[in-house]
């Protein structure tokens, strides 16, 4: 059975090997016709342009003729008409005075009119005894200047058109049924079709959808006139057929001309299609004879076949059954140890961890994910639970993203560190990507603290060492300054030293400013309830002139009746009133300031809540900063010291805001239950 099958694969690969090099010597074979179908047309373009470009260069020697004989005498009209009747081609003798009117010109006039500018400033430039060509419209112009005298007297020319010349020395080119020959010049103007008769005078660089009816494109023609193609070449017609060009330049002066001869493939290769076509019957024969008769010992053995393939298979199941058996369960004792193991390391990561796909759409998360969230995210968009998040820090390496986020599943208040890894499939690609999530609140607020207590400490030194340096100078400075002032008598003199007066004594309180937050006192430490304190600082800034058009709203708890804090009373009305006088600096214009004491998780919290224009988000990281500020006549130091006196107190302030709205600062202190 198997030597049957081998003869038949055997007799099978001979045919098919026979079929491929019949179809790859009649491929070959057309292409090599082709190809010198393509040098015959080369030839035949060739001979074309050389008859064109002698034919030009008679004209020329015509025109410098005529020019030669016009610059010496007058010619007789009949002596034109002698002239014109011996040329092969029909064209027209004109003579053009010095100012460009017709003299003599036997044809359209009207074409002449509109090539006369050009023809005069041409000739003008040329010297005696000089000719050229030039085309204008469908007409060809050879011309000479005439000069008499030296004197430059008027334009001899030869007029011819251009279909005329095409009729004569193109129009007769035929190179099978439909194979013809075409001209246009080098700016892609079409100057002669034998078919498109309506296409001439137009540009293949101006096309629309008419242009089209014999080319799909005209690419090889562009690549033609920009001297860019070889010889010959092929295109495609809308019909979908291939069509062989052939190509060359007939070029005189400033004219170039480009006659191509084109033919279809089809019909180049149609005597070779005919000669291997009963060469292709004879193959295909022996190919059906041959596959009839595999097909018949295929079904006589196939019986058989089928029967030792029917054993054989069920040996090998049963063989693999068994092996499959064993496999699935070695698999299962490793998947259980491995998931096991996998989550206990989920637990320890003491993180939430979320599995998301390529499209952002969440598939898994652990517990710690839905504890933190309060919900299911599952099935969910990441847009959808971070719709307002804040990224404050972020940095890549190795392909692994961290990121520090704030507002992540609506919690103003936390902040989350998020490392993002990709997860790739065997081929390479990522197919999704894991996260892991962690609530780094205390971290981040720990930094913040450091960080201004660094800056605090740096201000610090800086104040002492500029209240040092500064201190004594002024002083001199102020003695002398109060000692002028009361021994000038001049006006202008005394009102310049109060002047100076007046900004030594600025000088002298932001000294004192420094001085104070540099050292500030620890003051009486004691026991104070909150919402007196509220109303005393709040009693104070009431009757501020700036506070006019305020209205200031006090929702103070009852419940914090029974507790109370222990700080310097007087230090926390230093930060309220600063906190007030900021909110109030903010509203210009009027508003509310809604103030708020409240007990929440143990601790104290009291919130101001202003209408004012509010705290750009990039200007909120440092407005706790010393000398930050935003106000014309602020120091900047308002916030910061209000922050180290909460800081001293184990406290916090925070702020949130939103330009056009407001802005909310909230403290929060530690309470004793009385």
């Amino acid at each position: 059975m198997k030597g049957y099958l081998l003869i038949i694969v055997t007799l099978i690969v001979i045919i098919s090997a026979l079929i491929t090099l019949s179809m790859f010597f009649q491929e070959s074979l057309q292409m090599e016709m082709a190809e010198q179908f393509s040098k015959q047309q080369l030839l035949l373009s060739q001979t074309i342009t050389d008859n064109i470009t002698t034919y030009l260069s008679f004209l020329k020697q015509d025109v410098l003729h005529l020019a030669g004989m016009l610059s010496k005498l007058e010619i007789p009209e009949k002596t034109y008409d002698e002239l014109q009747k011996k040329e092969i081609i029909k064209h027209h003798i004109g003579i053009l005075d010095s100012k460009g009117n017709v003299i003599l010109f036997k044809g359209n006039k009207n074409s002449l009119k509109q090539a006369v500018p050009d023809i005069l400033e041409q000739s003008k430039t040329m010297t005696p005894g000089s000719t050229t060509i030039m085309k204008r419209a469908s007409i060809a112009y050879a011309i000479s200047p005439i000069y008499r005298q030296d004197q430059f007297s008027g334009v001899a020319l030869l007029s011819v058109s251009i279909n005329d010349i095409a009729n004569h020395f193109v129009s007769a080119i035929k190179t099978g049924p439909r194979g013809y020959a075409w001209i246009m010049d080098k700016e892609g103007d079409l100057l002669y079709h034998p078919s498109q008769q309506g296409m001439v005078g137009r540009n293949l660089y101006k096309t629309d959808t008419t242009c089209f009816n014999c080319h799909q494109s005209f690419n090889l023609e562009k690549t033609i006139i920009e001297g860019k193609a070889k010889d010959f070449g092929r295109y495609i017609a809308p019909t979908g057929e291939d069509k062989i060009i052939a190509f060359s330049t007939a070029s005189i002066d400033n004219i170039s001309w480009i006659v191509a001869a084109s033919a279809p493939y089809s019909e180049v290769t149609y005597a070779t299609k005919s000669s291997m076509r009963l060469y292709s019957y004879l193959i295909l024969s022996i190919f059906t004879t041959t596959t009839i008769i595999s097909i018949w010992l295929i079904i006589f053995n196939k019986k058989h076949i089928q029967a030792e393939e029917m054993v054989k298979r069920k040996q090998e199941l049963e063989r693999y059954a068994t092996k499959l058996e064993e496999k699935v369960k070695e698999r299962t004792t490793e998947l259980v140890s491995e998931k096991e193991k996998l989550n206990t390391i989920v637990s320890a990561i003491g993180g939430g961890i979320v599995l998301i796909d390529k499209h952002g759409i969440i598939q898994w998360t652990n517990q710690t994910i839905k504890d933190m969230a309060g919900m299911d995210v599952t099935g969910k968009a990441c847009e959808d639970i971070c719709p307002d998040c804040h990224i404050s820090g972020e940095h890549n390496r190795a392909g692994i993203n961290t990121i520090i986020v704030s507002n992540l599943f609506g919690k103003k208040d936390k902040y989350f560190q998020i490392t993002t890894a990709p997860v790739k499939g065997e081929d390479g690609g990522i197919h999704g990507y894991i996260r892991l999530i962690q609530d780094v609140t205390e971290m981040k607020k720990m930094e913040e603290q450091i960080g201004h207590s660094e800056k605090l400490a740096s201000l610090g030194r800086l104040a002492a060492g500029i209240a040092h340096e500064i201190g004594n100078p002024l002083t001199s400075i102020f003695s002398f300054v109060q000692i002028l002032k009361e021994a000038e008598e001049d006006k202008f003199k005394k009102e310049s030293l109060e002047t100076v007066h007046f900004h030594i004594n600025r000088i002298s309180d932001i000294l004192k400013q420094l001085s104070g937050f540099t050292k500030m006192p620890r003051g009486e430490i004691k026991e104070c309830n909150i919402n007196e304190v509220i109303e005393t600082s709040v009693n104070i800034i009431h009757f501020d002139k700036k506070s006019k058009g305020i209205a200031i709203i006090k929702e103070l708890s009852s419940e914090l009746s029974n507790y109370t804090c222990i700080c310097d009373s007087n230090q926390l009305s230093q930060v309220f009133v600063n906190l007030t006088l900021n909110a109030i600096d903010s509203m210009s214009d009027g508003g509310t300031l809604t103030v708020r004491s409240m007990l929440q998780d143990g601790n104290i919290k009291i919130q101001f809540e202003d209408t004012g224009f509010g705290i750009p988000k990039e200007d909120l990281p440092k407005i706790f900063d010393p000398f930050y500020t935003t106000k014309e006549k602020g120091t900047g130091l308002g916030l910061a010291v209000s922050y180290d006196i909460i800081k001293k107190m184990n406290g916090s302030i925070t702020v949130e805001s939103e330009v056009g709205k407001g802005s909310v600062f909230t403290v929060t202190i530690p309470c004793n239950i009385q």
